[in-house]
């Protein structure tokens, strides 16, 4: 399911004529979608582009359709008018189809109709008109409206719709007209501009725009929650070898916390992520005792697995729907399955023995069956801060995942004196603990990697801290339990700092700097949201002054706090060592407008601090 709806948003793509960046103008782009009486829609494309650079053919050719068991090509023709005015055919050895499966999956239904231009001049127009007959598996689409490049003349028509047909217009994109009418709509805008989105944007963001249609009625998200019940219903359930491998996995285990544990670890680590994508297969998983026995499945099927499994052991689970990656968002005024790509597990919490960082919103404990990694405590940040769609009792519940940004954490401290032997040199150990998604990558790196390909990582780490400096002795300590989690050691030698001009001054340090907020001059004048990085980033720095130096001045801390986070500076000087600490957190993924006040705050204390020296500060000669 996960891999499925990220290719029906592809398809979507390939329908607005997306192309790679380049100079090129759309000068026409008309898409009108036939809903019919059967429940199939019938997509028609008309693409006219000019060449404005050298480069442009290559961004539009071949030109893909994209094709699935649901989705047949019913017409195609495609020229190329020279600035000449001559008309060059597309020759039918031009067009190919390609078979297309990804990495994980043993088989695929996806395809592609290529279309290969000939070699033509810049001002050339390629002209594109085709059609696709689609069988939806649930009566909604929907279709980006900007594209790549500039657009002189837009039109999208959706008709058919029927009496219950209902339709929202989602994002910002300046210069469309809509046009409603029984059962269908009409967007069409002149003179659109490229899209070019600032860093940090949504990934849709490319979009400008969404135009999303559904027909047969709002189900609401209990009626999504039911269309799928009904789905998956045929899948037969709890089969023998279930009920079996979930008594031989908890056998001898005390607590329902203990049990969970061991199920969500054999289906993550025991049951290979691999895929075959074909038709309904999308959508639907396979029976979890096929899943069991081959071993292998995707992630809707090894959701479904460990919902039985669990249930067995006398858990109460149910699967659940999501919208995995940190660009997307599910839109809650307009229910549809089509916004979901990914399955996981919804686990009622009673009777675990949880603390409060386990990740349990809406009175669900949430698992993820593909991740490899951690244990019933972490849930990987793609799936945190999500709308999950609960499937249970033949029924939707939407759920926002919570978020666990204590989680996500990487605080480095480094300890350095002036090494003797070298010339006034710092020399010092250094420590980064690393645990969530950073600390998984470490646990993963030991894992499948060499002890030399080891060193080499820990080493590079090091450098990006301490650049200039010598990183000696790195090791790595990984831990995969709960949260999984890695520490990383070194032995550093830092260039001589420069020598303070005044007695009692302090030399000039360089304090490491790691992955900061989102820059405060990002926000101005933004109308998108910013998706951000939740987590928490520490730094515990203390470094030997020379002897006479003077006491940090005063007015060095920092501390600032609202409700998208807190950073925090505190300068110390004890026993001729300047310590210094500072702490950045970061609670939301997703802030919209109305939170860039907070984020610049944050964001410029941040930056501030860390651009400032810091000060010693000697008392007045004879106080």
């Amino acid at each position: 399911m996960r891999r499925r709806w990220l290719w029906c948003a592809v398809s979507c793509w390939l329908l607005a004529g997306g192309a790679p960046l380049s100079a090129a103008t759309l000068l026409e782009r008309s898409l009108v979608f036939d809903i019919r009486p059967d429940g199939s829609v019938l997509a028609r494309t008309r693409l006219r582009v000019r060449l404005d650079g050298a480069n442009d053919r290559d961004a539009w050719s071949p030109y893909p359709i994209y094709l699935d068991q649901h989705r047949t090509l019913e017409s195609l023709t495609a020229t190329a008018t020279r600035p000449d005015g001559k008309v060059q055919n597309v020759a039918r050895r031009a067009l190919d189809t390609v078979e297309h499966a990804a990495s994980f999956e043993l088989h695929s239904s996806r395809k592609f109709r290529t279309v290969t231009f000939p070699e033509v001049p810049v001002g050339s127009v390629l002209a594109l008109d085709y059609e696709v007959l689609e069988r939806p598996y649930f009566p909604s689409g929907l279709i980006g409206i900007a594209s790549s490049v500039p657009t002189e003349a837009l039109r999208i028509e959706v008709r058919g719709g029927g009496a219950a047909w209902r339709w929202r217009l989602d994002g910002r994109l300046a210069g469309l007209e809509v046009q409603e009418s029984p059962g269908g709509v009409v967007v069409t805008g002149r003179g659109l501009p490229r899209i070019t989105p600032p860093d940090l944007a949504p990934d849709g963001a490319n979009d400008g725009a969404v135009l999303r249609w559904a027909w047969g009625g709002s189900p609401g998200w209990e009626g999504i929650g039911h269309w799928y019940d009904r789905l998956v219903a045929e899948v037969p359930r709890s089969g023998a070898p279930v009920r079996e491998t979930a008594r031989e996995l908890t056998a001898g285990l005390a607590t329902p916390r203990e049990k969970a544990e061991a199920l969500a670890a054999f289906v993550r680590r025991q049951v290979r992520y691999v895929a075959v994508e074909v038709g309904i297969g999308g959508f639907r998983p396979g029976a979890p005792q096929e899943v069991l026995e081959r071993r292998w499945g995707d992630c809707k099927d090894k959701a479904f697995l460990l919902v039985d499994l669990l249930r067995e052991a006398g858990i109460e689970a149910w699967p659940a729907l999501i919208q995995a990656g940190a660009g997307h968002r599910v839109d809650r005024e307009f229910p549809s399955p089509d916004q979901f790509n990914h399955a996981i597990v919804a686990v009622a919490p009673e009777g675990l023995g949880l603390g409060e960082d386990a990740p349990v919103a809406g009175g669900y404990l949430f698992l993820d069956a593909t991740q490899t990694r951690g244990g019933l405590t972490w849930l990987q940040p793609a799936v945190q801060d999500q709308e999950a769609l609960v499937v249970r009792d033949g029924r939707g519940v939407l759920v926002r995942t919570p978020v666990r940004q204590e989680q996500e954490r990487s605080r480095l401290t480094a300890d350095f004196s002036l090494d003797g032997e070298a010339r006034g040199r710092l020399a010092g150990d250094a420590r980064l603990d690393l645990s969530g998604e950073l600390g998984a990558a470490f646990v993963e790196l030991t894992a499948i990697a060499r002890p030399e390909e080891v060193d080499r990582a820990l080493r590079r780490v090091f450098g990006i801290y301490f650049p200039g400096g010598e990183v000696e002795e790195p090791r790595l300590v990984a831990r995969d339990d709960g949260v999984p989690a890695a520490t990383l050691t070194a032995r550093v030698r830092l260039p001589a700092p420069a020598a303070p001009a005044e007695p009692g001054a302090w030399p000039a340090f360089t304090v490491p700097a790691g992955d900061g907020l989102p820059a405060a001059s990002l926000l101005d004048g933004r109308e998108l949201p910013v998706v951000a990085t939740p987590s928490v980033r520490e730094l515990a720095w203390s470094v030997e002054l020379p002897g006479g130096a003077c006491p940090p001045a005063a007015g060095q801390d920092v501390s600032v706090a609202n409700d998208l986070g807190a950073y925090r500076q505190v300068v110390t000087f004890a026993a001729g060592r300047l310590q210094l600490e500072r702490r950045t957190e970061l609670r939301r993924r997703w802030i919209e407008p109305d939170g860039f006040a907070a984020l610049k705050e944050l964001s410029l204390a941040e930056s501030r601090s860390g651009r400032r020296r810091l000060r010693g500060e000697c008392p007045p000669a004879g106080a």
